[in-house]
């Protein structure tokens, strides 16, 4: 039975004993799904928010809606399906635009072979998932070289005969629809593909030498032809997996790399000795967690990527034993879960490890990227500009009662700093407080100097600060012919003043458009700041 309480005043009714809470908005909508072995005592910790992430959940909801279960166990599946059925914001998820490809064998008469990017029904033996790129297609196009399994979705029927397609002729497929080859060959060949999918690769060698003499034996020496090149294009693949151990051990091992709200789960699955693959899984992950905590979601939450028996986490999971039943009964076979011990172990965590900081770093920069072309072409709308704002130049003065002025010029190239064209400049020719002229100075003797390092005009100039920056800047424009486009950005309210334009922009302010021109304001103030502090301790020091 469902209950529902306001939070947080009614929360002391709830009850001590295990289950799953749902936390929800004012609008109804939920925010976040959490189990407990005493209901009352978790929910109440809310109350004292440990990190500002959890503070800004408490902030949103409105009620908790409560479930009592008979055991921890049962809240440990309760929860998962919650969180599966209504991808709560606050819990821990799968970034979507990661989507990697996974090997499909279907379950028909005649099985075919499948490249997918989703797992879907029960229909089926999925492997992977797998990198993308080249990589990839090379390897399942060799698999097809040894292993001819269909690709395509005709309806064989073993009445009727159709005419092979090119595929067969080349090697990629055995044609059981032109009676090719019969039922059990065929299942026999696709019972081989699934074992080497498996990483047992090495029992696959072992029978294709055994086949192989046979053949010799029998005298069938075409047989015997197809069976080494078969087992040479198996050799190839085999080579280009990396040999960890000279025993045949298998186990799948877990880390974790975090960065701000985002992390990465890198998957390393070694079979028979041999890493087979490393898999990376980007997350997001709204509310501050231990390691172990997040581990222990994610495997709730996609444990149809646990294939091994042995499992090894970076980290203890909180309720290790009830994952473990967990997964068990998804999986229908008995697992293990624990930390790296050995030497072998240790040795793949850290090749887990810096493959998970390795792609956490890359998807950051990939989604930087995309955000900032987002914010480039919003800009270029905005600013009614012909073409996107490549450059753009942020300016800022930094004195105290006019004393030991600096200015700034940062330079963004593409939406991100550009440091090698960042400049600096000691105010020469003002006196007194008056930024208005400094920055007036700033600008003129930047757009005067001919050297090859100011050649590169930019889109746009902005400024740190209201109309007045603006209207000096402006003068400059005038004074100077300047073609560029000029805007001013002033703190707090975040309003934009531009050029032949009375009213300020007021852009949203979660765009990407006012957080890119905040990234290059911000970033004109602080090395201007830096810039003044370097400058006035050496005054300092003179006077003393």
């Amino acid at each position: 039975m469902q209950n529902s309480l306001l939070f947080p005043e009614e929360i002391k009714y709830l009850p001590s004993c295990p289950g799953v809470y749902i936390m929800k908005g004012v609008k109804g909508e939920i925010l976040y799904v959490g189990k407990a072995n005493i209901l009352k005592k978790r929910v109440q910790s809310y109350l004292r928010p440990s990190d500002p992430k959890t503070t800004v959940l408490v902030k949103k909801v409105k009620t908790v809606d409560f479930i009592v279960v008979n055991s921890g166990s049962e809240a440990l599946l309760l929860e998962s399906n919650l969180i599966k059925k209504y991808k709560p914001w606050f819990n821990i998820v799968l970034v979507d635009d990661v989507n990697y490809p996974y090997i499909k064998i279907t379950d028909e008469k005649y099985p075919r072979f499948l490249k997918v990017y989703r797992r879907r029904g029960k229909n089926g033996e999925y492997f992977g998932p797998f990198p993308h790129g080249k990589a990839i297609q090379l390897s399942i196009r060799a698999l097809r070289k040894v292993f001819p399994v269909r690709t395509c979705n005709i309806k064989i029927s073993d009445g009727k005969k159709i005419e092979p397609c090119l595929l067969y002729h080349v090697g990629l497929c055995s044609a059981p629809c032109a009676h090719k080859i019969t039922a059990k060959e065929y299942n026999k060949i696709v019972g081989s593909l699934k074992l080497f999918l498996r990483g047992e690769g090495d029992k696959i060698v072992e029978t294709f030498k055994k086949e192989m003499e046979k053949a010799k034996n029998d005298l069938n020496f075409e047989k015997a032809v197809i069976f080494r090149d078969e087992l040479e294009g198996i050799l190839s693949i085999l080579e280009k997996q990396r040999v960890v151990s000279e025993k045949n051990v298998s186990f799948d091992l877990f880390a974790l790399k975090m960065k701000g709200k985002l992390g990465c789960i890198t998957e390393v699955s070694v079979r028979n000795g041999r890493i087979i693959y490393s898999y990376p899984f980007i997350l997001n992950v709204p509310l501050q967690k231990e390691k172990g905590e997040i581990m222990q979601e994610f495997f709730l939450m996609h444990s149809f990527h646990l294939n091994s028996s042995k499992i090894y986490t970076e980290t203890v999971l909180p309720d290790r034993e009830l994952v473990k039943e967990f997964v068990q009964e998804i999986k229908g076979f008995k697992i293990q879960i624990a930390t790296p011990g050995g030497k072998l172990q240790k040795d793949i965590l850290s090749v887990a490890q810096d493959n998970a900081s390795m792609h956490l770093k890359n998807y950051i920069e990939k989604r930087k990227g995309s955000r900032n072309k987002k914010a480039l072409n919003g800009l270029r709308d905005i600013f009614h500009l012909k073409e996107l704002p490549m450059r753009i130049e942020g300016y800022d003065i930094s004195n105290i009662a006019g004393k030991d002025a600096v200015g700034s010029m940062v330079v963004f190239t593409g939406g991100k700093p550009d440091k090698n064209e960042y400049r600096r400049f000691r105010i020469k020719y003002v006196e007194g407080p008056n930024d208005y002229a400094m920055l007036k100075e700033v600008l003129f003797r930047r757009f005067k100097n001919d050297s090859a390092s100011f050649k590169t005009n930019p889109d746009i100039i902005l400024i740190d600060g209201g109309k007045g920056q603006l209207s000096a800047a402006m003068k400059i424009k005038k004074l100077m012919e300047l073609k560029v486009f000029v805007a001013s950005i002033a703190k707090e309210e975040e309003l934009i003043f531009v050029e032949g334009r009375n009213e300020p922009i007021r852009l949203s302010r979660d765009s990407e458009e006012l957080m890119l021109l905040q990234r290059v304001r911000d970033e004109s103030h602080r090395f201007a700041k830096v810039y003044f502090q370097k400058v006035h301790k050496k005054s300092m020091l003179k006077e003393t």
